[in-house]
């Protein structure tokens, strides 16, 4: 609407013109310059600063104040396209250094006041108001030292009451973390195998995404039941701390024969159709577990046509069960690892005779369940010349891909009535309790070296708080342990095992790693055990079925899946024969010779 004057001596002026909108306060949309008409909507409350170029009352933000102060919840860019603006005058503008006036208890600077113990250089000298700078000695102490940093402002005499100031090299050591925190060097590990700088690495799966990983697996099928199993001796479950029973090391032939030599596995190899993984329940339990690893460890892959083995190397490291290895001071090896009882590998191969002697103690010789066919592994011996082991091989379908596996059952358990509501082992010839009557499980075993030795774990004395904490004894154990419990458990899961027994066995003397006393023993249902250590066995399954893909896709040779040592990923490496290498280091000498004449070529001309 434009209003002019019909008198020629008034100056003329007019009005802006407005949309009227009917409808609802505020301009139509159809009005709105384009300039802003894409500018984001963002909402704010009359409590808003909108557009302050700056505020001189407010004092200067902490950490405090920006924790607990409301607006701050806000996000920022709700302010953006309210406060900025375009402005023809911007460089009369400079930036200017506010300091507040304001003194509130929040940014009120720290101060040292001399407490109980200041002159005897005990506990509390020079502690701070705040919590934030403390002397750990008192006056005198503080006089005594070296460090070249340290000051007072005044000096304090016996009954004196002035106070003291803390030194700029006490603040900024407690900042720092502390004397003996600061001082602790990161833990190199070695690698368990020494990996060739001419393997090429396949594929890397980072903990991160493969502990994301979920597979819904089909409950597995048996194919046959192999060897036999011995009862429970009981009298095993009534052992204390206090009438414990050494420990006798076996005679019995223990036979830990790989996926690739076992023969039952090489026969359904060759019958089986479609493609197919082949492996043992311990080579697929660390890997399954792998993401609660810390030391590192192999798992041989072998590729030919449709079959892909998954095995072990023969003696190494997945033949020996780690001792404290999730512990925050695990064992490490030193200069004398040689001698040292105490370091990694000698507590490794320590807990896996321990293992061996005891599964076989806590047995009776007398009382057995044969299956019809006898251990692939006998070579003609005796049932009782061999180990108590009954090897179950089953049969899991993981969509198109198939997964058979070499299973262990340890022992039969004689407990009337429980066997009916289980699914036992099928082919039994004979059995010395009825079916009915008869449950399976697997024996572990954990070990104690020395609670004062480096590497202990802070684990309480075993002979002292076995039997009146065992509870604080076997939470220390799951920590400590998390990744070895983690793979026994997978282990007894894959064999459906009805239980899972743990034996407590101790150094007779801290400083003999020969003799050993049984102080104890538990048992488990491994469903329980899997529960309370927070294992997810989808999570494992998810796992398996991902490198199984991954692996039908890799053409056929042999390949080396390490857990890196410090790294948390698991690294799959091209291993190549001598020739292979020597083919290799050939190519890329001519591929560089003939860069070498063409950028000779070009700076020639």
């Amino acid at each position: 609407m434009t209003v002019s004057s019909t008198d020629s001596s008034l100056l003329p002026f007019s009005l802006s013109s407005f949309s009227e909108n009917p409808g609802y306060w505020g301009p139509s949309l159809s009005t709105l310059p384009s300039s802003i008409l894409h500018i984001p909507y963002a909402p704010f409350i009359k409590s808003d600063r909108v557009g302050k170029m700056a505020d001189w009352s407010l004092p200067a933000e902490t950490d405090t104040t920006r924790r607990s102060s409301p607006s701050n919840t806000l996000p920022t860019t709700a302010f953006t396209y309210l406060s900025s603006a375009d402005y023809d005058d911007d460089a009369s503008f400079s930036v200017v250094d506010r300091a507040t006036t304001i003194n509130s208890r929040f940014n009120r600077p720290p101060t040292s006041t001399a407490t109980r113990g200041a002159f005897s250089g005990g506990r509390g000298g020079l502690r701070s108001t705040t919590g934030r700078t403390t002397a750990q000695s008192g006056a005198w102490g503080a006089a005594r030292s070296n460090t070249s940093n340290s000051a007072t402002t005044r000096s304090n005499v016996p009954g004196s009451n002035s106070r003291l100031q803390s030194t700029s090299a006490a603040s900024t050591g407690a900042r720092r973390g502390g004397g003996r925190f600061a001082d602790r060097q990161a833990k190199i590990r070695e690698p368990s195998v020494k990996v060739d700088p001419n393997w090429d690495v396949v594929e890397e799966l980072d903990f991160a995404r493969i502990s994301k990983l979920y597979y819904q697996c089909d409950p597995p099928v048996d194919i046959a039941v192999y060897g036999s199993v011995q009862y429970i001796d009981k009298a095993y479950e009534r052992i204390s701390s206090k009438n414990e029973k050494p420990l006798l090391v076996t005679k019995k032939t223990h036979h830990n024969v790989t996926a690739f030599d076992d023969p039952v596995l090489q026969n359904l190899a060759k019958s089986a159709d479609g493609y197919t993984i082949i492996t043992t329940s311990s080579v697929l339990a660390a890997l399954m577990a792998s993401t609660r690893s810390i030391n590192s460890f192999d798992i041989i892959v072998t590729k030919k046509k449709n079959i892909v083995y998954l095995d072990k190397r023969d003696g190494g490291v997945l033949d020996l069960p780690t001792v404290n290895e999730n512990a925050s001071d695990a064992p490490m090896d030193g200069p004398d690892k040689a001698t040292n009882i105490n370091s990694p590998l000698a507590l490794a191969h320590e807990a896996g005779d321990i293992v061996r002697s005891y599964s076989q103690q806590v047995l009776r010789e007398a009382e057995r369940v044969t299956f019809t066919n006898p251990s692939p592994f006998s070579h003609g011996e005796p049932a009782e010349a061999l180990v108590s082991a009954a090897y179950r091989y089953r049969q899991w379908q993981l969509g198109e891909m198939k997964l058979i596996a070499r299973t262990q059952i340890d022992a039969a358990v004689h407990q009337p009535g429980a066997g009916l509501d289980t699914e036992p082992p099928s082919g039994v010839a004979f059995s010395s309790a009825s079916e009915s009557d008869t449950l399976y499980a697997t024996i572990r075993s954990l070990n104690e070296f020395d609670p004062r030795a480096p590497g202990a774990g802070g684990a309480p004395s075993w002979r002292q708080k076995l039997d009146s904490q065992r509870g604080a004894v076997v939470a220390t154990e799951l920590k400590n342990n998390a990744n070895k419990l983690c793979r026994w458990t997978i282990e007894s899961l894959l064999a459906s095992a009805d239980q899972i027994r743990l034996g407590f066995v101790s150094r007779s003397n801290p400083r003999d790693r020969k003799r050993h006393g049984i102080l104890g023993s538990m048992v488990y249902k491994p469903d329980d055990l899997a529960t309370h250590i927070h294992l997810n066995v989808g999570a494992g399954w998810g796992l398996v079925k991902a490198f199984g893909d991954l692996c039908e896709g890799l053409d056929d040779g042999k390949y080396l899946l390490m857990r890196d040592p410090n790294k948390p990923v698991l690294k799959l490496y091209k291993v190549l024969s001598a020739a292979a290498i020597a083919a290799k280091l050939a190519a890329e000498a001519a591929s560089s010779g003939v860069e070498d004449q063409q950028q000779a070529d070009e700076d020639a001309y």
